[in-house]
């Protein structure tokens, strides 16, 4: 009979606690469709006509590294069809800009007609395969004072932060200067032929 050996196996505590709250991370993020919205990249609640992108994203290095961080972020509020400001929508939309500079390198006050276009995506799509330095934060049901928590983004981190190129592995704009800078794999605008991306050109 041939041994299965699990003693290289991670502990059950280092699998399954929490990642300390404010941990910078490079992660790959990817989108589980949830098939509401144009393309079905959205999930509707089931609770409310609320509209979010169900997140996961995979710690690519680190001590954390493997680790899996699920995040919904917002995109439609549960009120949001009643004409009010939308502030589930307003922060979604907040951390999407943060996750696109971040991942093509694009400081968060840079106004320029390229800067503008990385920002811009013709497909939430575009948002799945993105590598993405982040800070972590622990989110709690406020209604369960015994609930643990659980891990999720918290914001993205973009090149105008003191540890985006150690985290990146790049200096700070360096996706965003680069000439043959990547445009998410699964986009399906992505370019065949290996030129730039369009918010690159």
């Amino acid at each position: 009979m041939t041994n299965i050996d699990f003693n290289s196996a991670d502990t059950q505590d280092s699998a399954f606690a929490l990642i300390p709250a404010n941990t910078l991370a490079k992660v790959y993020l990817t989108i589980r469709p949830g098939g509401a919205g144009p393309e079905g990249w959205l999930t509707q609640s089931k609770t409310s006509e609320a509209l979010y992108l169900n997140t996961e994203a995979v710690i690519e290095d680190g001590p954390h590294a493997r680790r899996r961080i699920y995040t919904r972020i917002g995109y439609r509020g549960r009120n949001g069809s009643d004409g009010g400001e939308d502030t589930y929508a307003n922060r979604g939309r907040a951390l999407i800009r943060g996750i696109l500079e971040s991942a093509r390198g694009v400081r968060a006050d840079d106004t320029s007609d390229r800067a503008r276009a990385a920002r811009t995506i013709h497909s939430l799509g575009e948002l799945s395969g993105l590598t993405v330095a982040v800070k972590l934060g622990v989110d709690r049901d406020r209604n369960n004072p015994q609930d643990e928590g659980r891990n999720v983004i918290l914001a993205a981190i973009g090149p105008q932060h003191p540890d985006y190129a150690r985290l990146m592995g790049a200096a700070p704009g360096a996706a965003f200067t680069s000439p043959a800078a990547p445009q998410a794999a699964a986009s399906p605008h992505s370019p065949s032929n290996g030129s730039a991306p369009f918010w690159a050109q």
